[in-house]
């Protein structure tokens, strides 16, 4: 009996279990970190890319020149949809450029790939040929 007591006493090992016990959660905090990583990174990357769309709008109009430059300041992220629209305001005509693209997300198992979407807008004055 002596010896089951001074068995059941033993803390030997007990370090390794909190270890094992905090683990997950330490790696989803990581994983936590590193997805709101990747959403600021696709918010800013959305915001330039309807940014220079906007540039782009403001002097040629034309869609496939918009598309183009969208894409390539896209910084690898999958374009969903572009929208242009032209309105006047009190400062003349302006351009507005809007672009959803695709949230980068980690696959963690056993919950999947999430589908969001994020939209980056940007304003520019419209610059007609008529203002040379």
């Amino acid at each position: 009996m002596r010896h089951l007591l001074k068995y059941v006493k033993n803390e030997r090992g007990s370090q390794l279990v909190e270890f094992v016990a905090a683990f997950p959660l330490i790696i989803f905090a990581f994983l936590f970190v590193w997805q709101m990583a990747l959403a600021a990174y696709t918010v800013v990357v959305a915001e330039g890319a309807a940014r220079d769309g906007a540039r782009v709008a403001s002097v040629s109009g034309e869609y496939d020149d918009i598309e183009t430059s969208v894409h390539n300041s896209a910084g690898g992220l999958e374009v969903l949809h572009i929208s242009k629209d032209v309105m006047s305001s009190s400062y003349g005509e302006e351009v507005s450029v809007n672009v959803d693209v695709a949230l980068k997300t980690i696959n963690v198992p056993y919950v999947g790939e999430l589908d969001y979407e994020i939209t980056g807008s940007a304003t520019m004055p419209y610059e007609s040929e008529e203002d040379d």
